[in-house]
C-alpha cells in the first residue's frame, strides 16, 4: 500500500512539474488567445482562465504519459482546453444573467404569478429530473461516466479520452449509447405515466 502511494505521489509531482513547464512555455500564446477570445484586456480574467487550465490539467491522471506522444500538438491541446473553459464561463454567465432577469409589464410592475416558477412547472421539472437520474443509473458505468464528464463537467471527447484512458471513438460511442438509452428510458416512462 505504501509503495502505491509513493508511486502516486511521484506521478502527481511529475504531472505538476510538466504542467508548470508547459504553462511557462506557452503562457504568452495562452494569454493572447484568452484576451482575444474574452475581448478583454483585464489581467485578472486571463489569470482566472489560466488557473482553470492548470486545474483541468492537474485532474488528468498520469499526464506525462498521455502527452508523451503529442509534444508537437501540446500547444493546440492547451488552447483547446482554454477555449472549452472560456465557452463554459460564457454559458454560466449567460445562465446567471437569464436567471436573474425579470421582465416587467407595461405598468412597470412585476406580476405576482409567473408561469416560469409555478408550482406545477417545478413539480414537472423535478419529476423529469428524477426520470433522467434513474435512466443514468441504468447505464453501464463507463457510459455513465463518459456522459457525465461531457455533459455535466463540459469536458471534450479528447479530455475524457485522456482521463479515462480510452480512445476518442470509444468515448463517442459511450456518449451516443448513453444518450440513446436515456432518451428511450425517459420516453418509456413518460408514455407509461
Amino acid at each position: 500500500m505504501g509503495e502505491k502511494l509513493m508511486v502516486r505521489k511521484a506521478r502527481r509531482a511529475a504531472s505538476h512539474g510538466l504542467i508548470e513547464r508547459l504553462l511557462a512555455e506557452h503562457t504568452f500564446a495562452l494569454r493572447r488567445f484568452i484576451r482575444v477570445r474574452l475581448h478583454t484586456e483585464q489581467q485578472h480574467e486571463c489569470d482566472d482562465v489560466l488557473q482553470d487550465v492548470y486545474m483541468r490539467l492537474s485532474q488528468i491522471e498520469d499526464l506525462p504519459a498521455k502527452l508523451a506522444g503529442r509534444l508537437d500538438t501540446t500547444r493546440n491541446y492547451l488552447l483547446q482546453i482554454a477555449s472549452n473553459l472560456i465557452i463554459d464561463r460564457a454559458r454560466r454567465a449567460q445562465a446567471r444573467k437569464q436567471a436573474s432577469h425579470i421582465s416587467s409589464n407595461d405598468d412597470d410592475e412585476v406580476p405576482l404569478y409567473c408561469e416560469v416558477n409555478s408550482p406545477e412547472r417545478s413539480l414537472a421539472n423535478k419529476r423529469k429530473l428524477q426520470r433522467i437520474e434513474r435512466a443514468l443509473q441504468k447505464l453501464k458505468p463507463a457510459q455513465r461516466q463518459a456522459f457525465l464528464l461531457h455533459r455535466v463537467e463540459g469536458l471534450s471527447y479528447r479530455e475524457i479520452s485522456d482521463r479515462l484512458g480510452l480512445s476518442v471513438s470509444t468515448i463517442e460511442k459511450h456518449i451516443a449509447a448513453a444518450l440513446t438509452s436515456a432518451r428511450q428510458a425517459i420516453a418509456k416512462e413518460e408514455h407509461d405515466v
